[in-house]
Formats: structure tokens, sequence, C-alpha cells
């Protein structure tokens, strides 16, 4: 996986803000997130695009959809729907 560039705007990257509730605790809070597209000649071949998302710190995390943890209780039960909805 590719470091990012540290915290900041990650050029090409797109901002995407999602919002949570815990299912557990029914916490509620949004984060936003660097979607970056990029493409890899060495590792694919056929140019496929991969997205990555990075974190407001700058960091590569896995993807908010499939790995959000609540920040309160731990729980895993996380819902998600598009910010400010």
């Amino acid at each position: 996986m590719t470091e990012p560039p540290g915290p900041g705007p990650v050029p090409g990257a797109v901002p995407e803000t999602f919002a949570f509730r815990c299912g557990r605790c029914d916490h509620g809070w949004e984060a936003t997130f660097q979607a970056v597209f990029f493409t890899d000649p060495v590792a694919d071949p056929d140019l496929q695009s991969t997205l990555e998302y990075v974190d407001e710190a700058g960091r590569a995390v896995p993807s908010p959809l499939t790995d959000a943890v609540c920040p309160r209780c731990g729980s895993r039960r996380v819902r998600i729907a598009a910010a400010g909805s």
C-alpha cells in the first residue's frame, strides 16, 4: 500500500463524509475521508484503478464502509449513511 503524503489534502483525492450510528450504544458521529484512486502499473498490468481511503490524520485506512468501529463503545454494529441524512 502506498503511504500518503501526511496530514492535509491529498492531491487528486475526493473528500467523502459519512454519518455513522452505533447499533449498540446509539452514538452518532460523522467523519471525512479522502478517497484516492490510483493505478499501479507494476502491481496491476491491466491498469485497474484502486480505491484507498485516507483519514483526517493522513493515514491510509480500511474502507469506512466495511470496517467502522464505534469510538465510544468499540462495537462493530455500525450503520452508515450519507452525511447530513
